[in-house]
């Protein structure tokens, strides 16, 4: 474990894993005088002791069903995507890799993370307890904390990428999450991204009939358009390089040809819009006063 890992941004400090923890079951009596907690399966728990009830949404399993459904063609193009754009930022960042994986679950990508690139130090974060517990037991080598994305305990400039995969959607104040992620990673550092497009096929198909769009899951805050997250990201410092996604072929032959008159419309107009159900970003923290 880094000791230069973690940081206090409210209090502007270095955290010291040495004097500044207790126990988990002491977190209660301690917190406030204590940054952090020490779970006994050996990861850190910075998540306030009043929060880990409500934020454990891993409690009762995965809710969102991973490993059931990781061959599934969703799940695939999930890690093929995600694991693509990480093998090119990790070419372009010239250094010895440091790699978060920010909403990490249980850490099945997590652990395919450091498969591909066992050099680096990777670590994962998640809300939820249930879920790093999962995570520490089966993928040994990564380090993993119980910590909220809009509060990640790590230091300034730490990360060289980090990957925020099917988060964004989850939370109701992306932006403010967002400067938080630009906060530890390093300048030039990338964040790679994953999130659902507001206006895939199924709901373009629906405003053409009238209809309202549907989100993909109930469990998402709300979804984005492909110019909308461009636009978030351009706002909260990051340069957008790529957003992209591997295409499924849709089942019906009328959405079949629908997809092939909207995409080559798409591509005809210059557009940047993507059809599929999930979009995936390649950013690069844009630091304005450098240029």
């Amino acid at each position: 474990m880094n000791p230069s890992t973690y940081y206090h941004h409210t209090l502007g400090q270095n955290i010291d894993l040495s004097a500044h923890g207790c126990e988990l079951a002491q977190w209660q009596s301690q917190y406030g005088r204590a940054l952090f907690s020490r779970h006994s399966n050996g990861f850190l728990v910075f998540v306030p002791p009043t929060e880990l009830g409500d934020s454990d949404e891993f409690r009762d399993g995965d809710p969102y069903e991973t490993q059931a459904h990781i061959d599934s063609d969703f799940q695939r193009r999930r890690i093929e995507c995600t694991l693509e754009l990480l093998k090119q930022a990790v070419g372009a960042s010239g250094r010895a890799t440091r790699i978060l994986d920010l909403g990490c679950g249980q850490g099945h990508l997590t652990g395919l993370m450091l498969r591909d690139h066992p050099r680096a130090e990777v670590c994962g974060l998640d809300y939820s307890i249930s879920a790093i517990d999962y995570a520490a037991s089966h993928f040994p080598g990564i380090e993993f904390v119980v910590a909220s994305a809009y509060d990640s305990p790590y230091a300034r400039d730490y990360f060289d990428i980090v990957v925020c995969n099917n988060l964004w959607e989850h939370v109701s104040d992306p932006l403010r999450m967002l400067q938080r992620i630009k906060a530890v990673i390093r300048p030039g550092g990338f964040l790679i991204l994953s999130t659902p497009s507001r206006f895939c096929l199924g709901n373009l198909l629906r405003v053409i009939r009238g209809r309202p769009v549907e989100l993909a899951s109930r469990l998402h805050v709300t979804e984005y358009t492909v110019g909308q997250v461009i636009e978030q990201l351009r706002y909260g410092g990051m340069r957008v390089l790529r957003a992209y996604s591997r295409p499924l072929r849709p089942g019906g032959l009328k959405a079949r040809l629908a997809k092939l008159m909207l995409s080559t419309l798409i591509s005809i107009t210059g557009s940047h819009h993507v059809l599929e159900t999930t979009v995936f970003y390649l950013a690069q923290r844009h630091d304005r006063a450098s240029n």
